[in-house]
């Protein structure tokens, strides 16, 4: 695929400041579209590199986007026309207001009760805490979300009436070898009961 050419009025604005320090900006970091501030901005070979804070406080190198071209660097870039469309007072609202929110309050929370262990599914794209108190992290936004579980290890034969049976927790046999256990058990408890 060729590369496409940049017109001249375009490469004149990706030399030249378009954002200054403080300013707020709609940019694409890895295609996912988001708000920040210019931190600060130096020329390089391509253009203009700015440095964008998003809303999580971490700074990203960007390029820029005029009139659908962009410059060679676009990995993380500023969309031009928007930011100037939406405007810096209402891009500074969305950042503070998303800034505000609370850090550590699950998206999503599932129990799911199966006999046996009680299975807690915690999905969430931030950090939070166990019941235990200790600290569990997940991935950040930017990357895809994946599920954390929490087990208790109570079996629902040792919460009714408190008797004493075989805690079920997990196991660190192959499975293989649980397979095995399983077949043994039910072989065990299959077999007729013999006279004394």
């Amino acid at each position: 695929m060729a590369k496409q050419k940049i017109t001249d009025a375009v490469q004149k604005k990706f030399d030249k400041p378009q954002f200054q320090p403080g300013a707020a900006v709609f940019f694409s970091w890895m295609g996912q579209k988001q708000c920040g501030y210019v931190t600060k901005f130096k020329k390089v070979g391509w253009g203009i590199q700015y440095t964008v804070q998003s809303v999580d406080k971490t700074n990203y190198p960007c390029g820029m986007e005029i009139q659908n071209e962009k410059t060679s660097y676009s990995v993380g870039y500023i969309f031009y026309e928007t930011t100037k469309s939406i405007g810096h007072d209402e891009l500074a609202k969305r950042i503070e207001t998303e800034r505000n929110r609370p850090k550590y309050t699950p998206i999503n929370t599932v129990s799911i009760d199966t006999g046996g262990p009680k299975i807690k599914i915690t999905t969430d794209s931030r950090e939070s805490r166990s019941d235990s108190g200790s600290v569990v992290t997940k991935d950040a936004p930017t990357r895809s979300k994946r599920s954390s579980t929490k087990v208790d290890t109570k079996s629902s034969a040792t919460r009714n009436n408190g008797s004493n049976t075989k805690t079920r927790g997990t196991s660190k046999k192959s499975k293989l070898e649980q397979a095995f256990e399983k077949q043994r058990s039910f072989l065990d408890f299959t077999k007729p009961l013999q006279k004394d």
